[in-house]
């Protein structure tokens, strides 16, 4: 009895595993969607309401869920308060800070907005953001693509490791 259960447990922690591995690809397509909602709220405060860049980033924050909100409320933040520190630094830390599940690459792109906001006139930063926008849809339709095939393979590999396991252990 008491194997049987070992052997239970085994299965349903490998395939909690699996599981864990394929909400972390969720959550990628998820953040990439509100960072790019958040973008776009940016791209509209800066452009076309020539608003300060820490009430844009509050706008941003309010438009956006979950990390990426955390992501531009801190943006906003401490760009009101730089404490001697360029936008470009407030920018990436709290690209690095906010519990965000994105990729390097995901990240890099967001990365080279940092010199460009507050920094140039707003056609400029409008550009930036469409095009930053833009990258962000796009590495979110692949991320999409990667959920659905890795997502099958994730679940089933926890599964099977489960059941492997058990067997060795009965």
């Amino acid at each position: 009895m008491t194997r049987l259960l070992g052997a239970a447990l085994v299965i349903a922690g490998c395939g909690a595993l699996g599981l864990a591995g394929v909400a972390r690809l969720d959550g990628r397509v998820r953040d990439l969607g509100e960072l790019a909602a958040g973008l776009d709220t940016l791209q509209r405060e800066l452009g076309w309401r020539l608003a300060p860049l820490p009430q844009a980033l509050a706008a941003a924050a309010k438009a956006a869920h979950g990390p990426a909100e955390q992501f531009f409320a801190r943006c906003a933040q401490k760009a009101g308060q730089p404490e001697g520190r360029t936008f470009q630094q407030v920018w990436r830390d709290s690209l690095y800070a906010a519990p965000l599940r994105l990729a390097e690459g995901d990240r890099a792109l967001l990365d080279r907005l940092g010199p460009v906001l507050g920094r140039y006139d707003g056609d400029s930063q409008r550009l930036a953001l469409e095009d930053a926008a833009a990258g962000l849809r796009s590495l979110q339709g692949e991320a999409a693509d990667d959920r659905g095939r890795l997502g099958r393979v994730y679940g089933v590999l926890g599964m099977t490791a489960g059941l492997f396991l058990a067997i060795l252990l009965i």
